[in-house]
């Protein structure tokens, strides 16, 4: 059931019968209806109540140090902005990692992860100081969203939303949301390069399906 989108009608019908008149005359009678109906909203405790909380903090994947040179950014109510990551050859991928609570009465159900578009990468400098081998390195980046159990990627040419997603929130719970960005080729980067991850989005629904 949809709770957050529900409502319950009340249909109420009266009756009354109007009291006979007998003085000299035939009696006679009448019958009035009341046909009403209301609708019980429901209050949207759900969407304001989901949202990020707490500090976040970017490790090196696979570890709990701290990743130097990249900042988590700052999470609160709907947003988590501001992640900026320093990947080198040393340290190809980091995670960043932020909470989302579900202070409402309801089961958040993860129902989508998708992205604004697909990841943009070049070579950040241009004439001697550009990267030479941004192409090849650039062709193996990825940002990939991890929320509970949902794993989804998104590279230079996949933005295709994860939509089959089976993760939830209970009520007053937390979940913890984990960024990795990361790039997999084995040439040595000869310059330096930026990596754009567009907006990624996370749909919470009170429903499962």
């Amino acid at each position: 059931m949809e709770k957050n989108n529900g409502k319950i009608v009340a249909v109420v019908a009266l009756a009354i019968a109007v009291v006979a008149l007998s003085v000299g005359f035939a009696a006679f009678a009448a019958t009035l209806t009341i046909d009403s109906n209301a609708t019980i909203k429901a209050n949207d405790a759900f969407s304001e109540n989901v949202n990020y909380t707490g500090t976040p903090a970017c490790y090196y994947t696979g570890g709990t140090t701290a990743a130097e040179g990249s900042t988590a950014g700052t999470a609160s109510a709907k947003s988590w902005s501001g992640v900026k990551v320093a990947l080198s050859d040393d340290h190809k991928s980091v995670t960043c990692e932020a909470d989302v609570l579900n202070a409402s009465e309801y089961v958040a159900y993860l129902r989508q992860i998708s992205i604004g578009s697909a990841l943009t990468c070049a070579s950040k400098g241009t004439g001697d100081a550009a990267a030479t081998n941004a192409d090849t390195i650039c062709g193996t980046v990825s940002a990939t969203v991890e929320v509970g159990t949902d794993t989804h990627s998104f590279t230079t040419t996949t933005a295709t939303a994860k939509t089959n997603t089976t993760g939830s929130i209970a009520a007053a719970g937390t979940q913890k949301v984990k960024l990795t960005i990361a790039y997999t080729s084995t040439a040595k980067p000869d310059g330096d390069i930026d990596i754009t991850v567009p907006t990624i989005s996370l749909l919470y629904k009170t429903n499962a399906s």
